[in-house]
């Protein structure tokens, strides 16, 4: 069994910490940067951003398979690191369409499976019966930290250097990621031979293809559709549409996740009031209702103002699906259920919708938000009708 000393804690924390700062550096600002550095159109955007999640489709589940099937962590967390560090220091040198693309795949091939990963070794950490009684909030916060921490990083230097120092920040926290994960458990504790003989990535999809599961993650999947148009033309709408100055995007989005913290500390209080598909419906409904704001109410105190909604979404749209279904999995293949539903969901429809939100956003940014409000309604609607008879796992 995987070690489950107070170190192991802390280097779990500090791998979260570091993922989220490599996303703090480069989401917040990726939009503007490829636009104003790399003179980047916004069609040719939106497949940048897609190609971006193109390693999603593939790479959690390849990590999360080799993470169940032998029953490794660190040295797949490592490489991740090296070739995230690679690609996004690269980013700084190369200029033109295709050179972009590249650099912003691998970068994107190495960061989201160690998010499902680190979600994979906590869930099994955790079900050790000897392991210490420790919440997922309480580690999952320390994300929230790092991608604070980086903003503040890249305002700092952005006197020194402008949006171009934006990779260099990143590249070097990648790399203190990488050293970080040379000390996490090398592996994760066995499983019953009969369980092992199966084949964790089949197990997984069992589990997803239960028809009430399936219409939660179609549900979610037009949930991450909507996101992939707020996240990739936020900052865009932010200087655009209501007049915000570059250097501020970082911090507007900071604002954000600084409230998150607060939400993330009372994570499991409100699991306790509303349970996980209450949580799920309520981020729902507050992505809708950011949606909102910016479709119809294009100023800059709303398009600020709904960064307060922020923590709910992340918590409902993001973590409490991982919960829930790090419930419904059976020990032999929970890092595979969380991989897969990030290749099919996560992945998948991130793609799809970074290619409609590039289109659409080429006829205005309002029309993307009012078409991205459309397809979030129809996904509230699904995830409302999947837990109406979805059993308590």
């Amino acid at each position: 069994m995987p070690s489950t000393s107070p170190v192991s804690w802390w280097r779990l924390r500090a791998h979260f910490f570091a993922v989220f700062a490599v996303l703090g550096c480069v989401s917040p600002y990726l939009p503007v940067y490829l636009r104003d550095v790399k003179a980047i159109g916004p069609g040719a955007l939106g497949v940048i951003l897609a190609t971006g999640q193109a390693g999603v489709l593939f790479m959690p589940a390849l990590m999360t398979f080799l993470a169940d099937r032998y029953r490794v962590v660190a040295p797949l967390l490592v490489a991740l690191f090296a070739l995230n560090t690679i690609a996004v220091g690269l980013l700084t040198q190369v200029q033109g369409f295709l050179a972009c693309l590249a650099c912003i795949f691998f970068t994107q091939l190495a960061n989201q499976p160690q998010i499902a990963l680190a979600d994979g070794l906590f869930f099994s950490l955790q079900a050790n019966p000897r392991s210490p009684r420790i919440t997922y909030s309480s580690i999952r916060v320390w994300g929230t930290f790092g991608f604070i921490a980086a903003n503040l990083l890249v305002a700092t230097v952005f006197p020194l250097g402008g949006l171009a120092a934006m990779p260099w920040v990143a590249a070097a926290l990648a790399l203190a990621g990488l050293l970080n994960a040379t000390r996490l458990p090398r592996r994760l504790g066995p499983v019953a031979p009969a369980a092992r003989a199966r084949l964790p990535t089949a197990e997984a999809a069992r589990v997803l293809a239960q028809p009430r599961v399936a219409l939660l993650c179609l549900g979610l999947a037009l949930m991450v559709v909507t996101n992939t148009a707020y996240y990739g033309f936020y900052p865009l709408y932010l200087t655009e549409q209501v007049g915000v100055a570059p250097r501020w995007v970082g911090a507007i989005a900071a604002l954000g996740v600084t409230l998150e913290i607060g939400y993330m500390l009372a994570l499991e209080r409100l699991r306790a009031r509303l349970g996980l598909p209450g949580l799920i419906l309520l981020g729902a409904a507050c992505n809708l209702a950011r949606l909102t704001l910016l479709a119809f109410f294009p100023n800059a105190p709303f398009a600020i103002g709904l960064q307060a909604l922020h923590g709910l979404t992340v918590i409902g749209v993001l973590i409490a699906p991982a919960m829930y279904l790090n419930q419904l999995a059976p020990d032999h293949c929970r890092n595979s259920v969380q991989g897969l539903y990030v290749m099919l969901v996560v992945g998948a429809f991130a793609i799809l919708g970074n290619l409609l939100s590039g289109r659409i956003a080429e006829h205005g940014l309002l029309t993307l938000y009012r078409a991205a409000l459309a397809i979030g309604l129809l996904g509230f609607t699904l995830i409302a009708l999947a837990f109406r008879r979805l059993p308590r796992p």
